[in-house]
């Protein structure tokens, strides 16, 4: 994937449809894994409902400015780079809080899905890190230009 300002029409879109995707599977085991018996009742269980939550609702917002005309008014690069940023250290800190909570659990079955879901978080995090690295670029582009990459592409 190329990550230049020149690639981000292909390359951002995709990222958001596999992030999106990935966001509903770690949404769909984490409620899962606290339904197995011999998972801790802990909050570190429940963080993983709150960020990927939090994640959907950033998500939409980022598709919802860049491709519905309705909304493109809110469209904001500074936002984007803003919210990408913090998704991407809420799911550092869901990766470590998880590797924690599967150590503590006591069932094999919520010890294994507690290490699919850190797979599936650290995967998340570093395509958390790469749209956060496109968001700095558009955001310095914008700074530069007075005008988000998007428009200069038709040009």
């Amino acid at each position: 994937m190329e990550l230049s300002i020149l690639g981000r029409p292909v390359t951002k879109p995709r990222l958001h449809m596999i992030i999106g995707g990935l966001v509903l599977l770690v949404f769909i085991l984490t409620i899962s894994r606290l339904a197995i018996k011999g998972t801790p009742s802990t909050r570190a269980n429940s963080w993983g409902i709150a960020v990927c939550l939090k994640s959907g609702i950033f998500l939409a917002y980022q598709m919802l400015t860049a491709h519905v005309e309705r909304f493109k008014k809110w469209a904001s690069t500074k936002a984007n780079m803003i919210l990408n940023i913090v998704d991407t250290v809420f799911w550092l800190a869901l990766f470590i809080i998880t590797i924690m909570a599967t150590m503590g659990a006591t069932s094999e079955a919520s010890r294994a899905l507690g290490g699919i879901i850190a797979t599936l978080v650290a995967i998340l995090l570093s395509l958390d890190g790469m749209l956060s690295y496109i968001s700095i670029l558009e955001r310095r582009y914008h700074k530069h230009h007075s005008s988000p990459p998007s428009d200069m592409e038709g040009k």
